[in-house]
């Protein structure tokens, strides 16, 4: 499931949970819950809609409601040869 921005930026709407995802070279993306479903925020290429910082998704969404929002960065740094089992090395920080 995928949702549109312009069809999440109205204060009619109400976001239970927005998660933006830190990735490499600064790129976030956007998941919100919505009206029961859950998906990635995507562009006009139906591909998801890359971010360029916390406050560009902040500012994208204010006139909706979001009740909960989460920034999740996972460290890549597990990948590293010689490295034991990959362990769950996220970090969830509330926004």
């Amino acid at each position: 499931m995928a949702h549109r921005l312009e069809h999440l930026n109205f204060q009619d709407v109400v976001i239970d949970k927005l998660t933006v995802h830190s990735f490499e070279m600064g790129v976030y993306l956007a998941e919100v819950d919505f009206d029961g479903r859950n998906g990635y925020i995507i562009g006009e290429n139906n591909k998801p809609r890359p971010f360029y910082s916390v406050s560009q998704v902040k500012q994208q969404l204010s006139s909706a409601t979001i009740k909960e929002a989460f920034l999740v960065h996972e460290s890549a740094y597990d990948e590293m040869i010689g490295q034991g089992d990959k362990v769950d090395n996220r970090l969830i920080v509330p926004i």
